[in-house]
């Protein structure tokens, strides 16, 4: 019985593949998954961590002007912990959205499998 079901499943996803492809080729890559995660359940934070990659950006061009310009040993101590410490928050936040941008992805992922799983059972029935 469990061989035949998963032989049922097997053939379903293969003669859905063509499908599958059609819609993978719709969503464009990583544009769309961008595009995606400033637009879905999550945008507001999306944005706000945008902002925030913004500013920290500006801050740590103007910290590494500062260190490159730096008269003093000192002063380019001073300015390149000062870089360091404004490149830290922009690389995590810059994590989170990308682990957004995934997260986004997968729950797509899951919905077109339980759509798929949902099609195998009302043909089951």
């Amino acid at each position: 019985m469990m061989a035949n079901l998963d032989e049922m499943i097997k053939n379903e996803l293969e003669k859905e593949t063509s499908e599958i492809d059609e819609l993978l080729a719709k969503e464009g890559g990583l544009p769309d998954m961008v595009a995606a995660a400033w637009k879905g359940s999550m945008r507001r934070w999306v944005w706000a961590t945008g902002v925030f990659v913004f500013v920290f950006t500006a801050l740590l061009v103007w910290c590494g002007y500062e260190f490159f310009t730096a008269a003093t040993g000192d002063d380019r101590i001073f300015w390149g912990f000062c870089t360091l410490f404004a490149l830290a928050p922009q690389v995590a936040l810059k994590e989170w959205q990308w682990m957004e941008m995934n997260r986004a992805s997968m729950m797509r992922e899951v919905k077109r499998l339980e759509i798929a799983v949902a099609h195998l059972a009302a043909r089951l029935k």
